[in-house]
């Protein structure tokens, strides 16, 4: 089952090529979590962080990495490796990531694109992600709107879809979110909270999450100037 947590949590990750910049940049956060299911209530707390690194116009590397634990379980650590093309309105780029609980590791790939508007941006990602040892796989397809009031205020809405295929048997889910980031003026730190709500097709499969986070950015001065630069 963690396993299967762990793959549903990799293809409905709602955090797109938007918001990234392409010089010597990145963030590094800190996060709670409280998910409320009809299977049982938890919380989780995690460290994430990213860097962006300028490889020559117009492309980009980003490493991503986050540490996630969970009352009554072990933590899952995640890293993940992109790979962006950057033009003067729009961003594609390639991914692949690994995620491991216990000794169970959920490897993922996908494709993703992000188009820039005056004061909003549009992005999403494809992908599949798999664990051969437990003989687990998904796919799925995720979409984010993010509209900027002001240069530090950030308002994100977000759905996802996907499938995993645990030992034959198949689990469709959709997640849909809402949230917001604001960054205090003059300094690199910025404030955020987020709501998704997970619905499955199997008995048990739905749960409502809320979370909120503290990030400290360097690099960019905005979060505008964090998803245009």
């Amino acid at each position: 089952m963690k396993t299967i947590v762990v793959t549903a949590t990799v293809l409905a990750g709602l955090s797109m090529v938007s918001g990234t910049a392409f010089a010597q940049t990145g963030s590094v956060g800190v996060n709670y979590a409280r998910a409320e299911s009809d299977t049982g209530d938890f919380d989780s707390y995690g460290i994430d962080g990213e860097a962006i690194f300028d490889t020559g116009a117009p492309w980009a590397v980003i490493v991503e990495g986050d540490f996630t634990e969970t009352d009554d379980t072990n933590g899952v650590g995640a890293l993940e490796g992109h790979l962006i093309n950057r033009g003067a309105n729009s961003a594609w780029g390639v991914f692949v990531g690994a995620a491991d609980t216990e000794g169970s590791t959920v490897l993922s790939t996908g494709f993703e694109y992000a188009q820039f508007f005056e004061s909003s941006t549009l992005a999403f990602n494809l992908n599949f992600a798999s664990d051969n040892d437990v003989d687990v796989e998904g796919y799925g397809a995720n979409g984010k709107y993010s509209i900027f009031s002001g240069d530090n205020l950030r308002f994100d809405l977000g759905v996802g879809v996907g499938r995993v295929d645990a030992l034959g048997n198949e689990t469709d889910f959709v997640a849909i979110g809402a949230g917001f980031e604001y960054r205090f003026d003059g300094t690199p730190y910025s404030v955020g909270a987020g709501y998704t709500r997970i619905d499955g097709d199997a008995n048990g499969d739905e749960a409502d999450v809320l979370g909120v986070t503290l990030r400290w950015n360097f690099g960019d001065t905005t979060l505008k100037a964090a998803d245009r630069s």
